[in-house]
């Protein structure tokens, strides 16, 4: 049966649910093309179609444009139903709810990533059903046991990753911290840089260790660019509120890497290599720069 995935900016390098359909797409063997174009594709040619996203015009027309066809609609919401994500800009997502619900009804079946999103889904209403596609098949992360909450990675762990061998000794050299990807309320960037600097002006930091984290945050590197702040990063920090999957956590275990992330991100709860912080997505602000700056203490005094 061939397949077509429908993708709003699927051309953007920076487009994380792009990045995902492409994924699934090359595991299908099937083929991609922008939501705009829908109307252009020759929709009868297909088994299925999947709608990736929700909330704008340009997904809507491309669900109307495959129910018109008559081909069954699979839908993939990329976390846009938690509720913390419904309530962000609340009053324009309630205005259109009605569109979405509409379209739903007629959906042969919603893909999810997790039984978190499926569990999302169900509370906004969707009956589903519900197919798990699980992307973290599509990449070579560390196995064993997950980091505890709030607690450094373990060295066995960073061990079964690839390229382990090549983690730093901190104590030489402050330990590098990378934010990577775009400035949105919901990343948690403004907790992360809230909890550097309590790094540094407060008294977290072992003797010799004082204030030995360096941050970068970047938003737009792609290719041998972004290959060369993966280098220089010793520590993944995702501080987000709202993540269905989490693409960059994996890019940075499959990499090596250490990661901190949060309940907010609930598909990395338990998995080698990844410091998981309980009780974040729901604290006070206070509450959640003291549980980042108390994890990224751990790890920059070994």
């Amino acid at each position: 049966m061939r397949v077509l995935h429908l993708v709003p900016g699927l051309s953007s390098p920076a487009n994380g649910i792009a990045v995902a359909a492409r994924l699934i797409a090359s595991a299908q063997g099937a083929d991609l093309a922008d939501c705009r174009d829908a109307k252009d594709c020759n929709l009868s040619a297909y088994g299925e179609v999947w709608v990736h996203s929700m909330w704008t015009p340009q997904v809507w027309r491309a669900c109307r444009a495959v129910l018109k066809a008559g081909k069954p609609l699979v839908r993939m919401t990329h976390g846009c139903l938690d509720p913390v994500r419904v309530r962000f800009r609340g009053w324009k997502k309630a205005l259109v709810a009605p569109v979405e619900r509409a379209l739903f009804r007629r959906t042969a079946r919603v893909a999810v990533t997790g039984e978190w999103e499926r569990a999302w889904c169900l509370q906004w209403g969707v009956k589903g059903p519900f197919e798990v596609v699980d992307l973290k098949l599509f990449f070579k992360l560390p196995v064993g046991d997950g980091g505890a909450t709030g607690r450094r990675a373990r060295p066995e762990d960073a061990a079964r990753a690839p390229e382990a061998g090549a983690q730093p000794k901190v104590a030489d050299r402050p330990l590098h911290l990378l934010y990577l990807g775009r400035r949105h309320p919901l990343k948690g960037l403004d907790v992360l840089e809230a909890a550097v600097a309590s790094l540094r002006t407060g008294d977290r930091c072992a003797p010799g260790h004082s204030g030995a984290v360096e941050l970068r945050v970047v938003s737009n590197a792609f290719g041998e660019e972004k290959e060369r702040v993966w280098d220089w990063c010793d520590v993944l920090v995702l501080p987000t509120l709202s993540e269905n999957f989490g693409l960059v956590v994996a890019e940075a275990l499959a990499r090596g890497k250490r990661v901190v992330t949060t309940d907010g991100a609930p598909a990395w709860e338990g998995q080698a290599g990844v410091v998981y912080l309980k009780g974040y997505r729901d604290g006070t602000s206070a509450r959640r720069v003291e549980l980042l700056a108390d994890a990224l203490a751990r790890l920059a005094n070994p």
